[in-house]
């Protein structure tokens, strides 16, 4: 423990000076509900400060600013250009005393060019300050013809209407520029008209609300012009004397993170704290803010709702005919036949105490853009604040939330929040590093072997269980073993009750070697579907691992075996410690200097196809060697073989006839054109008859082929239909081998 104090020391140095120096500060600090008191002379302007800060995990964060009202009160909230729209859809107003919600309104979205066009008048300078022909008092209050004002100099002070700015030039000296001078002239109610010297001018009030309209639209957009970036939300309160007002919203903010250290004690049992990192990128110091962070995802985007925006609309001609009769609609099946909308699961929320307090955790439940509950707001650790102000949950509740619910919200989301118990100051542009969790696990010193990691080497790590009530979102890790570092880690998220290997060196004390090895197994069944004979067996392949303890110390190995897809441990395999995804993980544990092997097989089933209407005699003799059939189905096979010899017959005397019957027809088609090319003689017709009878005899052949034809191709159909229902009398033939 004397260590974890040194470590947990240094960390502290590592916060920011204000966070050390807060704790004595804290105690005289102001209650939240004393904050931003407004003067009573001044209601409108008044502010709220932050007093809640939710950090997602999924790039939001959930504002939560609270303070005291008086009277018809308007609060001013400063926002950047790109986060209006999260804030237009997620703001929720709350006035806690006896006020109303009045109007939420926020300068226009216009471009300030746009603005400013339609102002009538216009100021320019140049980039020296210098007025330019448009720019200047004179030229302002030239382009304000008609408007009246009080113009007040040293001497004298006179109202009327501003008639003119008059421009007179001397020539002084002839080696300079004329000398310019302007005066106003205004007119009197009186008739008189009175011309003041603009350089003696102290001050020109306007009288004309139209005038200072202008005029303060104009600075308005001027300043739109020269901040690009800003834009104000007003929020009106109508209401008598002091009460309390609650304004929340989410905007993008960078997202929350994680880093955890383990110090491992002389027999490897881990001590673990977790530390978050948050950032504070706003242009508004979190003074004494209540922070939690949310581990989880849940659905955010961005709606761009701060444009006005135009939908076509056809044009729909009147009828000349509008006589429409009343409708009567039946009523409804009534309540609870319906699904509702927008149900959902519980959240969970942790209560975390820095420093080395114990950690409780509760369950509660998180309503959408609203923050917890009246039990978030419960301090677990028995501590309770004076008068606790109402939580938002709980003026909604009671009916004092100055806002008329027009519609019922449904939970939301499975979310897990780290509370910070205590209050938290991050400056602006500021980040901060804020203990969660300290506390003894469970744990083991192990080694992970994977080849496909390095093939000589296992890692060395730890296998670490959760057994802290938080789900700890994932980061990196820093070991400390032995008062000295041993390493860093990532970790993914780790809920309750999870263990995790985790790995942070190199094990140069342990040696592993993995030789691989194939074989093919024997036919195991044979089987006949669809008139294939299909043979089974399975293809093996044995890794066997030896790994070398070569240290004094006992050692734990986890050997990781990949999982394949097809393939299964075969029976001859030890069991393996647990399976993931990815991976077998066998447990080996080692003496010193001590030396195991680790077989691990795997086997996946193949097949063999042999059609049978394509069976050979050497195929039958190889299923018959190798035990494949029986004397029956041997048999029926050597009656398949049978049949097919017979056809096979059959079909050659089909092709000779064939043959045959094409010789013939070349031979007459010769015969034919001998005759053709004889003359009369006597000797030409005595060959001629030769032909003729010759090619009678042909023809007499060709009737017999044509018999013996018809009577061949009969036979192969028998043979062929014979061949079938052999084949369809062994389907569905199994035999386990």
């Amino acid at each position: 423990m004397k260590r974890f104090r040194v470590v947990f020391a240094m960390l502290v140095l590592l916060l920011p000076a204000h966070a050390q120096t807060r704790a004595p500060a804290r105690a005289a600090r102001r209650p939240p509900a004393q904050a931003a008191q407004p003067s009573a002379s001044s209601p409108a302007g008044q502010s709220l400060p932050v007093r809640r800060v939710i950090l997602y995990s999924n790039g939001v964060a959930f504002f939560e600013r609270r303070g005291t009202v008086r009277g018809d009160a308007e609060v001013d909230l400063p926002f950047k250009q790109s986060q209006v729209d999260d804030v237009l859809k997620s703001m929720v107003v709350l006035d806690l005393g006896r006020g109303r919600i009045g109007a939420v309104s926020y300068n226009s979205s216009a471009p300030p060019s746009s603005r400013l066009a339609d102002i009538p008048f216009s100021i320019g300078a140049t980039s020296d300050g210098t007025s330019q022909e448009s720019g200047g008092l004179a030229a302002v209050l030239g382009q304000l013809q008609g408007a009246k004002v009080v113009v007040t100099t040293a001497t004298r002070s006179a109202t009327g209407a501003i008639l003119t700015v008059e421009e007179k030039q001397s020539q002084v000296d002839a080696s300079k520029p004329p000398l310019v001078t302007r005066s106003l002239v205004i007119a009197a109610a009186n008739g008189e008209i009175a011309s003041f010297d603009l350089a003696e001018v102290r001050s020109v009030k306007l009288l004309d609300e139209g005038s200072r309209h202008d005029v303060n639209e104009f600075a308005d957009a001027s300043a739109s012009t020269r901040r690009r970036d800003a834009k104000t939300i007003v929020v009106t309160s109508n209401g008598e004397g002091q009460r309390e007002m609650s304004v929340s919203y989410t905007v993008a903010a960078p997202i929350w993170k994680t880093t955890y250290r383990v110090l491992l004690d002389p027999g490897g049992k881990p001590f673990f704290q977790g530390w978050a990192i948050v950032d504070n990128v706003g242009d508004e110091d979190w003074t004494d803010v209540s922070l939690s962070l949310v581990s989880g995802t849940p659905v955010s985007f961005i709606q761009p709702i701060q444009q006005p925006l135009y939908r076509h609309r056809p044009v729909i001609p009147i009828p000349q005919d509008l006589n429409l009769e009343p409708q009567v609609y039946e009523p409804g099946a009534g309540p609870g036949t319906g699904g509702g909308i927008g149900s959902g699961g519980s959240n969970e929320t942790v209560e975390v105490t820095a420093g080395a307090q114990p950690v409780e955790s509760t369950r509660s439940k998180l309503l959408s853009n609203l923050p917890l509950n009246k039990r978030a707001f419960k301090d677990l650790t028995g501590v309770r604040a004076a008068a606790p102000a109402p939580s938002m949950s709980e003026a909604v509740a009671g009916g004092d939330s100055g806002v008329e619910t027009a519609a019922s919200g449904g939970e939301v989301g499975d979310l897990f929040e780290y509370r910070i118990e205590q209050p938290v100051t991050v400056r602006r542009d500021r980040s901060a590093l804020i203990p969660i969790l300290q506390t003894q696990m469970e744990g083991e010193r192990v080694s992970v072997y994977n080849e496909s990691v390095r093939a000589d080497r296992p890692m060395s790590g730890l296998r670490l269980k959760n057994t802290s009530p938080l789900t700890l979102e994932g980061g990196s890790l820093t070991v400390i073993d032995g008062n000295a570092y041993a390493g860093e880690a990532l970790m993914d998220r780790l809920k309750p009750g999870e263990d995790r290997f985790i790995s942070f060196a190199l094990d140069l004390g342990t040696l592993v070697t993995a030789r691989p090895k194939g074989d093919r197994e024997r036919v195991h069944m044979i089987r006949v579907i669809n008139g294939v004979f299909n043979v089974y067996y399975y293809q093996t392949e044995r890794k066997t691992y030896t790994i070398t303890n070569q240290t004094e110390k006992p050692r734990v190995v986890f050997v990781e075996h990949p999982v394949r897809n097809q393939w299964a441990l075969s029976g001859d395999t030890a069991r393996p410690f647990e399976t993931t995804a990815r991976s077998y993980r066998f447990r080996v544990e080692l003496g010193p200097k001590e030396s195991k092997e680790l077989p691990v097989a795997e086997r996946r089933e193949l097949m063999d196809s042999y059609a049978l209407s394509t069976l050979s005699q050497s195929e039958v003799q190889i299923f018959v060697s190798r035990n494949y059939i029986d004397d029956a189905t041997r048999a029926a096979f050597e009656k398949i073989l049978d049949i097919k010899n017979r056809i096979a017959s059959v079909e050659a005397r089909l092709e000779a006839l064939d043959r045959e019957t094409e010789e013939i027809s070349g031979d007459q088609a010769r015969l034919r054109e001998n005759i053709k090319a004889l003359g009369q003689t006597s000797e030409a017709r005595q060959l001629i008859a030769r032909y003729i009878a010759k090619a009678g005899e042909q023809e007499t052949r060709l009737e017999q082929i044509s018999g013996e034809r018809k009577t061949a191709a009969a036979e192969r159909a028998a043979l062929e239909a014979e061949l079938e229902a052999a084949i369809r009398a062994l389907e569905n033939l199994s035999r386990k081998l």
